[in-house]
């Protein structure tokens, strides 16, 4: 055999090309009723008795008669807590833990009931079990209905950065129910209607006013009123997101995505405030900031950056944090830039025409962000949702912004 190798000339380098990719296709399925009849839809994916369903104690506490439907016995019910502070790889460990414990087989399925960060645990953790089995998520929260539930990544914190650690794998399904948002509390309402205010600007300027008009309501009524509205802009944020992440799932196809907008200056100031800003209310500080670097850059008129802070005001949301530092900022487009395939990539709302993308971050000077930070504090009269105060906030001319 080592001779006919040698004879046929194998000892100089062959090249064969192995084929590594998969295609992917599922479901997102939006229905409405009561949450135990929506659970109830997913029977089949239970009927081997093969699956784990992860939850959380919230989730478990107010729908345990829902999730009853899934497993009658609880055996294979995880009630796991579920915090951003608490999304780690230790967590991932106690399903993946659990799971062997079950016997999960190649075939099995995690099921996820709960946020965003249960959808993050289950996803790593579905990934890593037998090198990949499905998983199923139910979102129950307004940002993992409109957004964190729908795509293909899942991810834990490392080392204090917010998802850090993570990876590509896709749902085999995903139900969104809207029922689950009656019980969810105003502030968590809030933080998801700040990504449904993202992709809208971005996105749908028709969204965008559908939410100007009814998303107070649709907060103070727990989504009950008014109930068409609410539905549709729930399904509507959904839909665009899905579009969106349709068209480079894997992040492999480029770095400049829409759907980055609200998300280059949140993940250091959910870190910074050891998560006591929660994503949302951090997304929302981003796109505000966002806005009124636009508007300095002449991309939208002051009436449109004001537009949306008072938008996010009236949603209860903060537009400012004496943690959004000139230092933040700068320290924030480095990352941005070292996860985005070296250039920051903000993503840039304007007036006319589709957003912009900044590709170098001196395009953006310190004086230029010391101005967008001062536009960001309300008018007399009007308090913000957390405290305004940043001593010491000067023009930063000495501050290198340079980095891509």
């Amino acid at each position: 055999m080592a001779m006919a190798l040698r004879d046929s000339g194998l000892e100089t380098p062959q090249v064969s090309l192995a084929a590594a990719t998969r295609r992917t296709a599922y479901e997102v399925v939006f229905q409405d009723g009561a949450a135990a009849s929506a659970l109830q839809s997913l029977r089949p994916w239970t009927a081997g008795q093969d699956f784990l369903v992860v939850t959380t104690p919230t989730v478990q506490a107010l729908h345990g008669d829902a999730l009853a439907v899934l497993d009658p016995t609880g055996r294979r019910i995880l009630v796991l807590a579920c915090t951003e502070a608490g999304k780690t790889v230790t967590q991932v460990e106690h399903v993946c833990r659990r799971a062997h414990a079950l016997g999960l087989g190649r075939g099995g399925v995690l099921l996820a009931v709960g946020g965003g960060v249960c959808s993050d645990i289950a996803t790593v953790a579905a990934s890593w079990l037998r090198r990949g089995i499905r998983h199923v998520r139910v979102p129950t929260t307004l940002v993992g209905q409109v957004d964190a539930g729908l795509g293909y990544k899942g991810a834990v914190n490392f080392d204090g950065h917010k998802s850090y650690l993570g990876c590509f794998h896709a749902p085999a399904h995903v139900l969104i129910a809207p029922d689950f948002l009656r019980t969810l509390p105003a502030r968590h309402q809030r933080e998801g209607f700040a990504e449904i205010v993202k992709i809208a600007i971005v996105c749908d300027p028709d969204l965008l006013n559908l939410v100007d008009r009814h998303a107070e309501e649709l907060v103070r009524t727990s989504f009950a009123t008014p109930r068409a509205a609410g539905r549709a802009i729930v399904w509507q944020s959904a839909l665009l997101m899905l579009q969106e992440l349709a068209q480079n799932p894997y992040e492999d196809q480029g770095y400049e995505r829409l759907v980055d907008f609200g998300h280059t200056f949140s993940p250091l100031l959910e870190a910074d405030s050891a998560h006591r800003l929660s994503h949302g209310e951090a997304v929302a500080i981003d796109m505000a900031l966002t806005m009124a670097l636009s508007a300095e850059l002449g991309l939208v008129a002051p009436a449109s950056r004001n537009r949306i802070l008072s938008l996010l005001r009236r949603l209860g949301l903060p537009t400012d944090s004496p943690l959004l530092t000139p230092e933040l900022c700068r320290r924030a487009l480095e990352q941005a830039a070292l996860h985005r395939g070296g250039r920051p990539n903000l993503v840039l709302p304007t007036d006319l025409g589709p957003s912009r993308f900044l590709q170098a971050a001196d395009a953006v000077g310190p004086d230029m962000i010391v101005r967008a930070l001062q536009a960001l504090a309300p008018p007399p009269g009007i308090p913000g949702p957390v405290s305004l105060a940043r001593p010491g906030l000067r023009a930063a001319g000495s501050l290198n912004l340079a980095g891509s």
